[in-house]
């Protein structure tokens, strides 16, 4: 895969991810419940992202996916500016470094999210679509970063 592309396709998905996790915060704390993002029983967003596994010692998940693809947005921008661009005496950014970088929180994010699903599915049973969609997201991230990353290796 082509870097810029590769690049470009982490940043498309960046973009996505923040506007669903920002639309999944303000779910979470929206008073009312929402009718866009209720299907009934089995999918319903309001059941999962107000119940008490959508936040981490008060902190809501939405909110923390959000701050993840905002740092992955500032990596890849970084990453497609230049390929190697020296900001310092000390300090450049080598575009195989970032996309490592990127596939790290990606690996984490993942085992994350599949921890949501797992209670999604098992203990709330319910899946919220906008969560579900952040998770393609991530997956997809994934997948490109990887193949960035073992491209940056062959050369």
């Amino acid at each position: 895969m082509d870097k810029k592309r590769g690049l470009k396709i982490i940043l498309v998905c960046s973009i996505l991810a923040i506007i669903t996790f920002s639309y999944l915060l303000y779910i979470h704390y929206k008073p009312t419940e929402s009718k866009f993002c209720n299907f009934g029983e089995g999918f319903n967003c309001d059941i999962v992202n107000k119940s008490i596994y959508s936040e981490i010692m008060g902190i809501p998940v939405s909110l923390l996916g959000a701050l993840t693809f905002i740092g992955v947005l500032a990596l890849s921008i970084l990453s497609l500016n230049s390929y190697k661009k020296k900001f310092s005496y000390y300090f450049t950014i080598d575009i195989n470094s970032m996309t490592k970088l990127i596939f790290w929180i990606s690996v984490i994010s993942l085992l994350f999210a599949l921890y949501l699903i797992y209670i999604e599915a098992f203990v709330l049973y319910s899946f919220c679509i906008f969560c579900l969609i952040g998770d393609i997201l991530i997956i997809i991230t994934l997948i490109t970063s990887y193949l960035l990353m073992k491209r940056g290796d062959r050369k």
